[in-house]
């Protein structure tokens, strides 16, 4: 009976499991109420449906409200987001149960949006991610911001509204601005 032997042969290593992708951070930013929450909850079944995973994280200035079905947090997953964090003065909170400590910094966040292909930010304006902004005509400040941040990567408004040379989106658009992000995910 003949037996092989190893003599001669290379040994194969199993194989590597895939290293995971760090999500992209795509900023939605405006003044208030301009309509950056309704557009993050359009936008997240949207791209949910392209296949990514999506988690939020929002910049309140005001305290974390009790669970009651409004709160952004809450609006944001039943829309479909994984994971939704929200940052306010002195507290902060995963998925509608409030952490201990101080609120981290939104680079501190990381190991929290783990599994995410996508995290969308609601607010921390000045943070440096790309980001979208948001403007509303019937918004009481129209001060755009686009032109003073070098992040801003498009506009979404409903007007004509000058864009800085920046794509621009009809505030409506959502599937458009679904497909500008999903590109930047891939």
């Amino acid at each position: 009976m003949h037996r092989p032997t190893w003599k001669g042969r290379v040994r194969c290593s199993p194989p590597k499991p895939p290293v995971a992708r760090p999500p992209v951070f795509i900023g939605i930013v405006g003044w208030k109420n301009s309509g950056k929450t309704t557009l993050i909850e359009r936008l997240i079944p949207l791209l949910v449906r392209r296949g990514l995973k999506v988690m939020t994280i929002k910049h309140t200035h005001h305290e974390l409200r009790p669970p009651d079905g409004k709160t952004d947090g809450e609006r944001h997953a039943r829309a479909g987001a994984i994971k939704t964090i929200v940052i306010a003065p002195g507290a902060w909170e995963m998925s509608g149960r409030r952490q201990a400590g101080a609120p981290p910094e939104l680079a501190e966040l990381s190991p929290h949006v783990a599994g995410a292909d996508v995290v969308i930010v609601e607010g921390f304006k000045s943070a440096p991610i790309p980001k979208i902004e948001v403007r509303l005509e019937a918004s009481p400040t129209q001060n755009p911001l686009a032109p003073h941040d070098t992040r801003i990567v498009a506009v979404a408004a409903n007007y004509r509204a000058d864009s800085a040379g920046l794509p621009r989106f009809d505030l409506d658009d959502a599937e458009g601005i679904a497909a500008f992000i999903a590109a930047l995910a891939k």
